[in-house]
């Protein structure tokens, strides 16, 4: 059963950081920010400036709101009042597809799933939903699944037999 979040326990109130932001969530768009001299993009829409190369001529990038589960937590104990009623919820850590930079770094962002927590694993796939809620000025990005991770069972399947095999030699500079 999807979680529900009742959004009218939360105050939002977008600032000039991310003003943008929330502009785009209104029109069901996932923006990340981006510097328009190296090209860098992150998350949260609350650093004024580039982390790499410190420009401040800052733009946005709009992406396909797709990604994989990086990392995740299941949530038992409510701290926003919002939440009282929708524990357990999963936060995922989610690498965003359209987001990778040539030096291999990701973006990645962190949301609330509306799947349940027996369906979550780190690297399924999710995109973005947007939920309206009792403000119109504010549309809440959720993430859901969208499909398997059997790529990615396959690459830590592989990891996980090189270090048993690993664990298993004498100590050499292979370790």
């Amino acid at each position: 059963m999807p979680v529900t979040i009742d959004y009218s326990k939360l105050r939002i109130l977008p600032d000039p950081d991310t003003r943008e932001w929330w502009d785009a969530t209104r029109q069901h768009k996932y923006m990340v920010p981006q510097c328009n001299k190296c090209g860098h993009k992150w998350f949260p829409p609350t650093i004024p400036a580039c982390s790499k190369c410190m420009s401040m001529d800052l733009g946005w990038f709009e992406t396909a709101g797709k990604g994989v589960i990086h990392s995740y937590v299941v949530v038992v104990q409510p701290i926003v009042g919002a939440f009282i009623e929708s524990v357990p919820y999963v936060v995922a850590v989610i690498e965003l597809d359209d987001c990778k930079e040539a030096d291999g770094t990701v973006t990645r962002v962190a949301g609330v799933l509306i799947n349940d927590e027996s369906e979550v694993a780190m690297g399924l796939p999710v995109e973005v939903l947007f939920e309206a809620t009792t403000d119109p000025k504010i549309v809440m990005p959720r993430w859901r699944i969208t499909g398997t991770a059997a790529g990615y069972q396959r690459q830590l399947s592989v990891a996980i037999k090189r270090a048993r095999f690993l664990a298993l030699l004498p100590y050499t500079d292979l370790h």
